[in-house]
């Protein structure tokens, strides 16, 4: 049957507005790489009872558009498949504190910060909607031809957007081994993120406003305004520091590079623990890697370090 309560945008909610400070707010906010929805770790985490955990207010789950979008060929199915209902059961079982807001993919986030907004205005949405969304599919409602369309085209540019981070992360590559073979004095022992950091921050940082910000507001103000102000830009330059970290790890780590696809996605995804506390992942590569040079404050935990870490309160 075609269900009308099936609203056609799934990511474009209106922004949430201000509350007052609530027991949630003194959460240990977390958010959960998809790797954590297997079934067998799905059930490790009902067992632990994280639902009650989460109501209580003991942790916060902040749900990333990416746990969503690797969903939406359920919506266009109107079906969810059986080795999936787990996880998406359980998604919906636990209560999210907040849903970052989409903005057709990170990058919206960091065009908004460029541009001075304040990030109650864009940072997180409305999550009634999506839940009500996945409810309903859940319940095997089929959506209407109109929001088919809708969420075809999201997921059509959320492919194209992973094929163009795809093709820039393996020009990245190439430059680097050819700069390797250049330079064959390189070394890649004592080799220093800190010091490629600081050395092509700014340079590439104003390369990324040039080339992949698309905001009505003219490049040279972007740049005018992130040079006065990077510290109203916490987004936009962990994403910065991220694309360096991928330069890095190639050129002083990987003794045989191979491109990682996931690699672009894995630093985007990061990028969120500037307003949480950890991410529970049991990535043992380069994500953890990263996540270790960029975010040395923050927890990388796996799902059973996690599950020890809500039972002790």
């Amino acid at each position: 049957m075609v269900s009308e309560p099936i609203r056609r945008s799934l990511h474009r909610a209106k922004p949430r507005s201000k509350r007052t400070l609530r027991i949630w707010d003194m959460s240990y906010k977390f958010i959960f790489d998809t790797n954590v929805l297997k079934p067998e770790i799905v059930q490790k985490l009902e067992e632990e009872s994280l639902k009650e955990a989460c109501h209580s207010g003991k942790v916060a789950f902040y749900f990333t558009p990416v746990l969503l979008k690797e969903r939406l060929d359920f919506l266009l199915k109107g079906a969810i498949l059986e080795t999936a209902k787990g996880s998406i059961r359980f998604l919906l079982s636990i209560r999210w504190q907040r849903l970052f807001n989409d903005l057709n993919g990170p990058e919206g986030i960091y065009t908004l910060e460029l541009e001075g907004k304040l990030p109650s205005e864009y940072l997180f949405t409305s999550y009634s909607e999506v839940r009500t969304n996945l409810e309903l599919v859940f319940q095997g409602v089929v959506l209407s031809n109109e929001a088919r369309e809708d969420v075809q085209r999201d997921k059509d540019r959320w492919l194209g957007q992973k094929q163009k981070n795809c093709i820039a992360f393996k020009e990245m590559r190439e430059q680097i081994n050819n700069h390797l073979r250049e330079n064959p004095s390189l070394t890649r022992e004592g080799s220093k993120f800190s010091d490629f950091r600081d050395a092509n921050f700014e340079k590439i940082a104003i390369d990324k406003i040039n080339k992949s910000i698309n905001s009505q507001i003219s490049k040279e103000t972007l740049i005018e305004y992130w040079k006065k102000y990077k510290e109203r830009c916490p987004y936009f330059n962990k994403f910065i520091e991220g694309w360096l970290f991928m330069a890095w790890y190639a050129m002083a780590m990987e003794q045989e590079p191979k491109i990682d696809p996931n690699a672009y996605e894995d630093i985007e995804h990061l990028v969120y623990l500037n307003s949480v506390d950890g991410i529970v992942s049991n990535e043992k590569g380069f994500m953890k890697k990263a996540c270790q040079e960029l975010f040395p404050d923050k927890d990388f935990l796996s799902a059973d370090e996690f599950m020890e870490r809500f039972k002790r309160g």
